[in-house]
């Protein structure tokens, strides 16, 4: 039987070495040459079959002459047929691996930015919110299992440590999930700690607050505090109080809540709209902290009474509540302003989203633009949200105030500036009965004496946008 063997290296180019048997010099006698002759014959009459064979570790191929009989057939010492068979072996390897790292990314990276506030601006985006966050710790745990999976083949020789570079993104991508947005580092404070009035140095009169009272206990959160820890909870007695804040639509909502509202079991989801979205894990409900309901309009389970917040400085709470309590957890800095981030939902706006408006607490809700009324100017007299309202700012305070323009049950009056000489307190008169008004809608004199105008509650320097989002039916008042 002949045999030749072909060596190559693997590599672009080189040399080709091929051994073939020779007679050794000398040999002419009659027996050589009838052998020879009878290779040559068994050559011709039987083709001789040469098989290729890869030797992975030491790089080469190696080519080998072998007798048809299926018993004969040999490998090269260290090496692997690389028939068919061996090759769609290595091939389909290949493609599981690369299956096996593909999904371990893209599992994180479903995890990562499926609840990212900007998906808010598409039509299902808040539904792809909570789906993602339901599926959060499947997701981790199927990614963590595949990562351990390929770790394992490395490390037993299965497969090369170049796929350990999948690791890489899949560690970014879990940074980027739980600390690499700003929001995504806030904290839930459970009981955390208050301070005097006194005590409170580092606020500054022009701070900003968010102040409330609660079992006749004032307290005031700085909104800079808020900002770090937009969720708190405390008791006073047997009492639980919970303090959600949207930072980037200032907005706070309070509740009076049970024993079965436990920090440990909320968890800051996201911010579609720029409003706090919460999920409570014992349950499986989301809470839009922004307007203090679930996301299908309802009250949240374990919510009681609300409690009124007012947002205002530093100044202005600790004149009106100087027995404050004031809470002691550092944030960002007191003079910074957390200005709209996020895409508002796919609504209809009649206003920019960034602009800021105060809601009036109509029968149907209505928003007016803060910047168009001025301190001069003079009060509104409309028809709108369900009220006949009278809206003016105050000269001295700047403060916004709005009545319900009602006397005698169905006279409508309007309204319009006067001042009267020694008679400090009267404000306005009514074209209707002449009357004159004070400032906080009490009839001092005139027909109407002794009536007052019944106020309606306003929450000022509130982004549009994020209302906008959340209610659907929010009427604009057009200020000229």
């Amino acid at each position: 039987m002949s045999h030749a063997t072909v060596s190559q290296p693997l590599r672009p180019a080189g040399p080709v070495s091929v051994v073939l048997p020779t007679e050794p010099e000398g040999q002419t006698d009659n027996h050589s040459a009838v052998s020879t002759t009878q290779r040559r014959r068994d050559f011709v009459n039987h083709p001789t079959r040469v098989r290729l064979y890869c030797c992975p570790r030491a790089g080469t191929l190696s080519l080998g002459t072998m007798s048809r009989a299926p018993q004969n057939l040999g490998r090269s010492r260290g090496g692997n047929p690389a028939d068919a068979r061996y090759i769609v072996k290595t091939f389909r390897r290949f493609l599981v691996t690369l299956f096996v790292a593909t999904l371990a990314v893209a599992s994180a990276a479903v995890m990562t930015f499926g609840t990212h506030p900007a998906l808010a601006k598409y039509p299902q985006g808040l539904e792809w919110i909570t789906t993602a966050r339901r599926l959060q710790w499947p997701l981790m745990t199927l990614c963590l299992a595949l990562c351990v999976s390929l770790i394992g083949l490395v490390i037993a020789g299965r497969r090369s440590a170049f796929w350990l570079i999948v690791l890489m993104p899949v560690l970014f991508l879990f940074y980027q999930r739980f600390a690499g947005d700003p929001f995504r580092r806030m904290a839930i404070l459970d009981n955390p700690n208050f301070i005097a009035t006194d005590k409170a140095t580092f606020l500054k009169p022009e701070s900003q607050v968010v102040g409330l009272v609660f079992e006749g206990q004032p307290y005031a959160y700085p909104t800079a505090s808020l900002a770090a820890a937009p969720v708190i909870a405390h008791a006073d007695g047997d009492k639980r109080l919970l303090v959600m804040y949207s930072p980037y639509a200032g907005r706070a909502q309070a509740f009076v809540v049970d024993n079965t509202i436990k920090p440990r079991e909320l968890d800051i989801v996201s911010m579609p709209a720029d409003a706090l979205l919460l999920y409570n894990a014992r349950i499986g409900q989301f809470i839009n902290a922004f307007t203090g309901q679930t996301l299908s309009g309802e009250r949240p389970e374990g919510f009681k009474t609300p409690i009124e917040t007012r947002r205002t400085n530093w100044r202005e709470w600790r004149t009106l509540h100087p027995d404050s309590q004031v809470l002691a957890v550092g944030g960002a800095p007191a003079t910074e302003k957390l200005t709209p981030r996020f895409p508002t939902r796919p609504v209809n706006l009649e206003l920019p989203g960034d602009a800021r408006v105060a809601l009036l607490a109509t029968p149907h809700p209505l928003a007016v633009q803060t910047g168009k009324i001025a301190r001069d100017s003079e009060p509104l007299n409309v028809s709108a949200g369900g009220a006949h309202l009278l809206v003016y700012r105050e000269r001295g305070t700047g403060k916004l105030r709005a009545f319900n323009r009602v006397i005698s049950g169905d006279l409508f009056p309007k309204f319009r500036r006067r001042a009267v000489s020694g008679k400090p307190d009267v404000a306005f008169t009514d074209a209707d009965t002449g009357s004159l008004w004070s400032l906080d809608g009490r009839c001092l004199d005139g027909y109407a004496k002794g009536e007052s105008l019944k106020p309606v509650a306003i929450e000022e320097d509130l982004a549009y946008g994020t209302l906008k989002s959340f209610t659907p039916d929010l009427e604009v008042l057009k200020v000229q």
